[in-house]
């Protein structure tokens, strides 16, 4: 097995074609916001070849779109490089700390988190989750969403999140239909091969 040169940083890219969607006005309400993303995920899945997943950060007091981010495991060959917590970690640096406290911000995300996701959402700082499609969505075109506790909303809630969904389920569902259409590398399945 061939070793690449060990390195001492992490460079996590968004494709280029995303600063158009930055430049564009943000939504005001949660059901625009959440079309917005899953927009986002269908055209990662057709321009890139990526993920069918999506995310973004809004700040809800300004309005004010902080990050978008799109599932980039496969062209990052990072597998903690889902579009959540690349748009979390976005939106932290745009505001220059390390947490979104104190902002009165939103996570709006294709799918419900996934147990990686589901901790950096616990510690981000962000007032309220907003998403669409489900675990068994995502689960059932072949993804392993990790070990998660049934009760993972109420331990978000508990935290001071507030949980909004699935809210426009089909639409996120027709997200995740196009990438098995479109035969999507199912990267982290029960048959992904382990190198």
């Amino acid at each position: 097995m061939h070793h690449a040169e060990s390195r001492t940083d992490i460079h996590l890219l968004q494709p280029g074609w995303l600063k158009d969607w930055l430049g564009r006005p943000a939504p005001t309400d949660d059901r625009g916001r959440l079309e917005e993303v899953l927009a986002l995920a269908g055209t990662n899945i057709i321009r890139a070849g990526g993920g069918p997943f999506a995310a973004a950060v809004y700040d809800l007091d300004s309005g004010r779109r902080l990050s978008m981010a799109v599932n980039t495991v496969v062209s990052n060959q990072c597998a903690a490089a889902h579009a959540e917590l690349q748009a979390l970690s976005l939106a932290q640096q745009v505001i220059g700390n390390h947490t979104l406290a104190g902002k009165s911000c939103v996570l709006v995300s294709s799918s419900a988190p996934c147990t990686m996701c589901l901790g950096a959402i616990a510690w981000s700082g962000v007032q309220a989750l907003v998403f669409s499609s489900t675990r068994q969505d995502v689960e059932k075109i072949g993804f392993d969403e990790g070990p998660k506790t049934p009760s993972w909303r109420r331990e978000l809630e508990k935290r001071g999140i507030a949980v909004l969904g699935p809210l426009l389920r089909r639409q996120g569902q027709q997200v995740l239909t196009l990438y098995q259409e479109q035969g999507g590398v199912i990267y982290n399945g029960p048959e992904t091969p382990h190198h």
